[in-house]
């Protein structure tokens, strides 16, 4: 019986109501993970669309122009220094926001309402830095392929190929955010609700 007392109604557009919120209140620390986000994703899709120009140039005018693969490597680096950046800040939130965790378990939330509402934040800032970071991206390979080998290659890459660069490099920011943020909404959901209360910043 007591555990049906403790059981409220908590949607997903709950959480992403709260979530919103926070963002709003906490914007720095928003924007700190957004911009991380946005310059690994603007970094990934530079190189990417990158290559793919070069790899349409050499098709139309031969030549083996492309992108060093130890380029790639700085990628991945950059993308481990963001999920390290993102779980950080994440962690510095559950502290920051422990008292605001033990109301809502005092009221019924559940530790998953917790960990819902810190993986809506994360998906919002995914998705919000994939976006930044794609357009940054593009600006970025035009700039350095058209004073490479003219501005006129641009125009030989389908509409198509420029849209599945976005799906799939803003896809991968979101995984990214999420995995980062994985740890922190853990630790959230498993604070004991009175001493949540108690706690002092």
């Amino acid at each position: 019986m007591s555990g049906e007392t403790r059981m409220i109604h908590f949607s997903l557009m709950d959480a992403y109501r709260l979530g919103i919120g926070y963002i709003r209140r906490r914007f720095q620390r928003t924007a700190i993970n957004v911009t991380s986000i946005a310059l690994a994703n603007s970094f990934l899709t530079s190189l990417a669309l990158s290559d793919r120009f070069y790899q349409t140039y050499s098709a139309i005018e031969g030549g083996t122009l492309g992108i060093d693969a130890y380029q790639y490597w700085l990628v991945a680096v950059a993308l481990i220094v963001s999920v390290v950046g993102i779980t950080n800040a994440m962690l510095i939130s559950v502290y920051e926001r422990t008292r605001e965790i033990g109301t809502m378990k005092c009221i019924g939330a559940l530790d998953q309402h917790i960990v819902m509402l810190f993986l809506v934040e994360a998906v919002i800032q995914g998705a919000t830095g994939g976006l930044i970071g794609y357009f940054l991206g593009v600006l970025a390979a035009l700039a350095s392929v058209g004073f490479t080998t003219g501005f006129d290659i641009i125009f030989k890459v389908g509409s198509l190929d420029l849209a599945m660069f976005l799906v799939g490099t803003t896809m991968m920011s979101i995984i990214l955010s999420i995995v980062a943020s994985l740890y922190p909404a853990w630790r959230a959901s498993k604070l004991p609700p009175v001493e949540a209360l108690r706690y002092e910043l």
